[in-house]
């Protein structure tokens, strides 16, 4: 009964970092088109085990913070496994080893316009390792398990805003930036939230910024692999900064596309900063 609340749990944890001690998956995604109908994923095997490994999909709803399991009328609109293939379905990695794992669409299938998305779920047969106490040793059971999106699109495009973009502050009282992605087109954005800070080095007070960087503008913070998938209404995204005070200055906070995206910005929202008042 632990195993498909394992599998959830995992899954949503999983999907920013694609690892886990004993399976890693890359690249972190992949998309499939008519033009473009097979990918492959690498599976690893960084332990000093032997596991058998199994592939297979499950259909997770975007929210706005990660994942959920798809409701059955979600899984309707939403689900590519109909329509894709993907082999080996078993294989058998020993420590050091590598096992490439393929994608394609179904032959003879033809994909939905706009965008559909899938989990491949990769598995780990349960290993006995024991839990060594006093006076002798526990044997557990551990299973492990790695998702990764698969998005397969047909015509469409992407377009994302940034809205309720704030600087809050931690348990421990350092900056923290909070910004919403809003998906605009048919096709989910994916790239990187990038804030940034030109200092004003006119302003009185100079702080730990002003001295690093007078007149250029410095990174604050930055998080990579931010989807903006098109059927949640928005994705909050949360960066540390690390500072407890910026000084006088511009913050710009841009959403930066990658991979398919590369080169692309989505969207970029600037704001005059005022050191706070004593």
């Amino acid at each position: 009964m632990l195993k498909p609340l394992f599998l959830i749990l995992f899954c949503w944890l999983a999907s920013p970092l694609a690892a886990a001690a004993d399976i890693r998956i890359s690249p972190l995604r992949l998309v499939l088109t008519p033009q473009a109908p097979l990918a492959e994923f690498e599976i690893s095997n960084p332990s000093r085990r032997i596991f058998d490994g199994r592939a297979s999909w499950i259909d997770l709803q975007a929210t706005e913070t990660g994942y959920a399991p798809a409701s059955g009328e979600a899984r309707a609109s939403v689900s590519a496994a109909p329509y894709l293939v993907v082999s080996p379905a078993h294989f058998r990695l020993k420590p050091g080893d590598r096992a490439t794992v393929t994608v394609r669409i179904r032959d003879g299938a033809t994909p939905p316009r706009g965008e559909r998305r899938s989990h491949l779920l990769i598995e780990a047969d349960a290993a006995r390792s024991p839990i060594r106490k006093a006076g002798g040793g526990l044997p557990v059971d551990a299973a492990l398990g790695v998702s990764a999106p698969v998005l397969l699109r047909n015509g469409g495009e992407a377009r994302a805003a940034l809205e309720d973009v704030k600087l809050l502050r931690d348990a421990d009282g350092l900056l923290m930036l909070s910004v919403d992605i809003i998906p605009k087109g048919s096709l989910s954005s994916y790239g990187r939230i990038v804030a940034r800070f030109s200092p004003d080095g006119a302003a009185g007070g100079a702080t730990d910024i002003v001295q690093a960087a007078a007149t250029s503008a410095m990174t604050l913070g930055m998080r990579r692999n931010v989807n903006g998938f098109t059927d949640a209404p928005r994705r909050r995204i949360e960066i540390p900064l690390g500072r407890t005070t910026l000084g006088r200055g511009r913050l710009t906070v841009a959403y930066e596309g990658e991979g398919e995206f590369s080169g692309r910005v989505f969207d970029r929202r600037s704001y005059d900063i005022e050191p706070p008042t004593q």
